[in-house]
C-alpha cells in the first residue's frame, strides 16, 4: 500500500488530477520551483544546521549561520528558479531570508528555553495497520521545554500570518503529534503545536485534546478512503496551475501547447480555436442584441404610454405592454434597511427571513402572507421599482 503524508493528501484536495499524474501514473517530471520555495528551504536548513551544532555541544554565532546561508544560496541558485514578481531580484529573496534568520536569531539566543530532542525527524503513523495504510512526515525540530511539555515546532517562511482558528484546525502538526507521542508514550502526555512566522516575528500555538486526534485519525482515513476509491480524478483550475508541471497533459491546459507548437499562422485556423473564437463573437453580438431589444423595449412602452393604448400591433406580431410596481429592499447601505431589520424584528417575524433573507423577504411581502398591519408598517422602508414586460404574441 503507498504510504501517505500531508503533503500528498494536500495535492489531492487541491487537484485530483495532479495527484493521479505524481501518485497513480507516477509521471516523473521535475518540479518548478519558486523564488519563496527557496528561500524557505534554505532558511529552513540554515536552521537545521544551527541545532545540529547544539546537539553536538556548540552554539555557532549568528555570523556562522547567516555565512552558511549565503554559502548554500549562492551553491544552489539556479536560474530556472522561478522569480514570479517582475520587481524582485534573487537578491531581495536572499535578503529576506537573512532577515527571518536574524529575527528569529533575536528572539530566541541563546537557545535555552527547551532542550531539542530531534532535527528534522522522520515520524511515521500506522492509521490502520490490517490495511497496511500508513503516513510519514518530518518535524523540523522536536524539543522539551523546561516545565516537561513537548514542543513540535515548525518554521514558516511566508509572508502571510493566519488565523488562530487556522491553525486550531492544521492537519499536518497534529499528524505529527500522534506519531511522536507513539513514539514516546510515556513521556508525550503534554504537547504543544508550534509555529514560527519568521517574517513577523511571531510564535503561534495550538494543541489538541485526545479526542481531536481520535477525530482527526478517522477523518484522515476517510479522505484516504476517497483517494483509494476515486476511479474519474477530476481536474481543479486554480492559482496552483501556476508551478504545476503536468500541464502539457492536463485536460484543462494541454490544447494550449498543442497549438503554440503550431506555426504561429496556423495557431488561429486551428478547430478548437476556430470554435471558441466563434463562441466569443455569437456571446458579443448576443449582448448587443440584448441591449437592443432592452432599448426598443423602453422605446415600446414610451410609445404606448404616449399613444395611450395598450397593444400595439405589428405586421406579424402584436405586443402588450403592462406596468406592474414590485418592492425591493434597500441596500445595506441604506439608511432605511436598517429600520426595515427592525420593524421585522418588532414584529417577531425575524426567524422566517433569517437574517433578512431581501428574497424571502420580497416573497412573504408580495404574497400576501404577513399580515396587513405588519405589511403597512414595513412599507415605507421599502424601495418602488418599476418594471416593464412585454409579450410579444402572433397576431
Amino acid at each position: 500500500m503507498p504510504l501517505y503524508s500531508h503533503s500528498r493528501l494536500s495535492v489531492y484536495e487541491t487537484c485530483p488530477r495532479q495527484y493521479r499524474f505524481r501518485y497513480v501514473d507516477r509521471i516523473k517530471l521535475p518540479r518548478v520551483r519558486t523564488a519563496e520555495m527557496f528561500r524557505g528551504t534554505q532558511v529552513h536548513a540554515a536552521l537545521e544546521a544551527l541545532y545540529r551544532r547544539m546537539q553536538r555541544g556548540r552554539t555557532p554565532s549568528l555570523d556562522e549561520v547567516l555565512d552558511g546561508y549565503r554559502r548554500a544560496w549562492q551553491e544552489q541558485w539556479t536560474p530556472e528558479i522561478l522569480i514570479s514578481d517582475p520587481s524582485m531580484t534573487p537578491d531581495d529573496f536572499l535578503r529576506q531570508g537573512e532577515q527571518d534568520l536574524v529575527t528569529y536569531d533575536a528572539r530566541y539566543r541563546p537557545f535555552d528555553a527547551d532542550r531539542t530532542v530531534e532535527v528534522e525527524s522522520r515520524i511515521t503513523l500506522s492509521l490502520d495497520p490490517a490495511r497496511r495504510i500508513s503516513l510519514q512526515g518530518y518535524v523540523d525540530r522536536l524539543s522539551i521545554a523546561r516545565n516537561g511539555v513537548w514542543r513540535i515546532h515548525d518554521y514558516k517562511t511566508g509572508r502571510r500570518l493566519p488565523a488562530q482558528q487556522v491553525l486550531d484546525e492544521d492537519r499536518q502538526l497534529a499528524l505529527y503529534q500522534i506519531g511522536v507521542q507513539r513514539r514516546y508514550p510515556l513521556l508525550t502526555d503534554r504537547v504543544e503545536l508550534v509555529w514560527h512566522y519568521l517574517a513577523f516575528d511571531q510564535e503561534m500555538r495550538s494543541s489538541r485534546a485526545p479526542e481531536a486526534l481520535r477525530e482527526l485519525e478517522r477523518r484522515t482515513l476517510a479522505l484516504i478512503d476517497v483517494i483509494q476509491a476515486d476511479t474519474t480524478f477530476e481536474t481543479r483550475v486554480g492559482h496552483h496551475c501556476r508551478t504545476c508541471t503536468y500541464q502539457p497533459m492536463c485536460p484543462a491546459w494541454s490544447h494550449q501547447f498543442r497549438q503554440a507548437a503550431l506555426p504561429e499562422p496556423e495557431r488561429v485556423l486551428e478547430p478548437g480555436a476556430v470554435l471558441v473564437d466563434r463562441l466569443v463573437e455569437l456571446r458579443e453580438r448576443k449582448r448587443e442584441l440584448a441591449r437592443q431589444m432592452e432599448q426598443t423595449q423602453a422605446d415600446l412602452f414610451e410609445y404606448s404610454r404616449r399613444e395611450g393604448v395598450e397593444t400595439v400591433f405589428g405586421a406579424t406580431h402584436k405586443a402588450t405592454i403592462s406596468e406592474e410596481e414590485t418592492v425591493a429592499f434597500p441596500a445595506p447601505a441604506d439608511p432605511k434597511r436598517r429600520r426595515a431589520e427592525e420593524v421585522i424584528r418588532e414584529a417577531g417575524r425575524w426567524d422566517e427571513v433569517v437574517m433578512l433573507d431581501v428574497r424571502a423577504a420580497v416573497r412573504f411581502y408580495a404574497s400576501g402572507v404577513w399580515p396587513e398591519y405588519f405589511r403597512r408598517a414595513l412599507a415605507p422602508f421599502l424601495n418602488r421599482i418599476k418594471r416593464f414586460r412585454v409579450a410579444l404574441r402572433k397576431r
